[in-house]
Parts: C-alpha cells; sequence; structure tokens
C-alpha cells in the first residue's frame, strides 16, 4: 500500500466521521468548524484519487512500448515516444511521492479560508 493509498483511506474515513458526527453540533461556530473540516478531507481524497487514476493511465501508456513484457523498453523498443512515455513513467513517480504532503497543504489552505468566511457570516448574522 503506498503514500496515495494511505491518504484516500485516511480521508474516506474522516469524511465518514464528519459526516456522521455533524448532526450533534449545535453551537454554529464549530459547525462551522466541522463543514470545513469536511470540505478539507473532501478535497484532499478527491485530489489524491484523480492523481492515482492519472498515474495508472501513465503506468499503463508506458507498458504499451514493452512489446515483449520483460518489464523493460529493451534496445529493439526503443522509440522518440516509448522514451517519452518512460520518461513520464519516471517523472510522474518522483511527483507521486510528494502527492500527498502537496494535497494536504492545498486542500489545508481551501479549508481554512472556508472556515474563516464561514465564521465571518455567522458573527455578522449574530450582530445584525
Amino acid at each position: 500500500m503506498n503514500y496515495n493509498q494511505i491518504g484516500i483511506l485516511l480521508g474516506i474515513c474522516a469524511i465518514a466521521f464528519f459526516c456522521f458526527t455533524l448532526k450533534r453540533v449545535s453551537n454554529p461556530y464549530i459547525k462551522g468548524l466541522w463543514k470545513g473540516g469536511l470540505l478539507v478531507f473532501t478535497i484532499y481524497a478527491a485530489l489524491l484519487i484523480f492523481i492515482e487514476i492519472r498515474w495508472q493511465f501513465i503506468s499503463d501508456y508506458a507498458d504499451t512500448y514493452d512489446l515483449n513484457g520483460n518489464g523493460f523498453v529493451d534496445i529493439n523498443e526503443y522509440s522518440d515516444e516509448a522514451i517519452e512515455a518512460m520518461n513520464k513513467r519516471t517523472y510522474g513517480a518522483n511527483i507521486r511521492l510528494y502527492a500527498p504532503i502537496t494535497m494536504a497543504v492545498i486542500s489545508s489552505i481551501i479549508g481554512f479560508a472556508y472556515i474563516l468566511s464561514d465564521w465571518a457570516v455567522i458573527w455578522l448574522k449574530n450582530k445584525e
């Protein structure tokens, strides 16, 4: 199990937790925090699922150039397209390692902005 799959599993478990406990929260500020957490983990899981699907397509595309099925592109299988596909696969493997951390930062920034705006709206409603 790689880090992306662990992140997807974590995101799905957190989404389930936030969905089941959202109805029990009565304080509007805490409810906004719960909705923000739900948003963060939904975005996190969705982006990691997208990355896994994209990685699978890149990997399958690179495997089409391995004609004898030994796992490598041999000298008789070389072409410009095969080299480009293998370079994408190699570059994508490095990017794939950092995806859980990067997606956590991006989804946290979006969730934090949502929480601040939700709290501002609640504060303005209570002020009136």
